[in-house]
C-alpha cells in the first residue's frame, strides 16, 4: 500500500513521494480479509482439447457462461471426458471446447456437438428450449457419449486454431 504525500517545491522534480505503509500502521488495523465473503472464487478451468485427437469422449458438463471480459459475450462450454482417445490421453481426464455462443460458424459446431449427443433427432428440432434444457442445471447430455476428431488450422489472421469434428458414436 502506498499513500501520496506532498510534491517537491523543485517544479524540475515535481514528482509524488510515496511512503510505504506496512500492515502494521495501517488506520483501524485493516486486515486483507475484510469483505472477504464477498469475493468470488476464482473457476479452475480444464485443458483445452489438443489438435491431433481421435476418439471417444464422454460429456461431463454443457453449459453456458458469461465472459466478463468480453462484455458478458455469451461463451458455450463443453467439458469432455477422455473414454477412448489412444494412449497419449489418459481415460478419465477432461478437456473443455470453448465456443462463441453469439456467432454463427460457432452455433454451427455447436449443433454439430448436439447432433452427435442426439444422432436419431431432427437438427431443426434443436431451437432455444433445447439448448437451455441442456446447459441448464439438469444437464441431460451428461454420461453421453460422442467421437471427435481434432485438427490444428490457421485463422485469416495466421494464429492457430484447433478445430473440432464432433460425430455420433456409431457414425463412420
Amino acid at each position: 500500500m502506498f499513500i501520496k504525500c506532498h510534491k517537491t517545491k523543485n517544479r524540475k522534480h515535481e514528482q509524488e513521494k510515496r511512503i510505504k505503509m506496512s500492515w502494521d500502521n495501517t488506520p483501524n488495523k485493516i486486515s486483507p480479509w475484510d469483505n472477504f465473503e464477498e469475493v468470488d472464487p476464482k473457476q479452475a478451468r480444464n485443458n483445452y482439447i489438443p489438435a491431433g485427437v481421435q476418439g471417444i469422449v464422454k460429456v461431463v458438463e454443457l453449459k453456458v457462461i458469461y465472459s466478463k471480459k468480453n462484455n458478458n459475450r455469451p461463451i458455450f462450454v463443453a467439458s469432455l471426458a477422455v473414454e477412448d482417445c489412444g494412449e497419449d490421453h489418459e481415460k478419465g481426464l477432461v478437456w473443455d471446447w470453448v465456443a462463441k455462443a453469439d456467432e454463427k460458424p460457432y452455433q454451427m459446431n455447436i449443433k454439430s456437438l448436439v447432433c452427435a449427443i442426439n444422432p436419431d433427432s431432427d437438427p431443426r428440432s434443436f431451437g432455444r428450449e433445447v439448448m437451455d434444457t441442456l446447459t441448464g442445471a439438469d444437464n441431460p447430455a451428461k454420461g453421453a457419449t460422442l467421437r471427435i476428431r481434432t485438427e490444428s488450422i490457421k485463422t485469416s489472421r495466421g494464429n492457430d486454431f484447433t478445430k473440432v469434428h464432433f460425430f455420433a458414436v456409431d457414425a463412420d
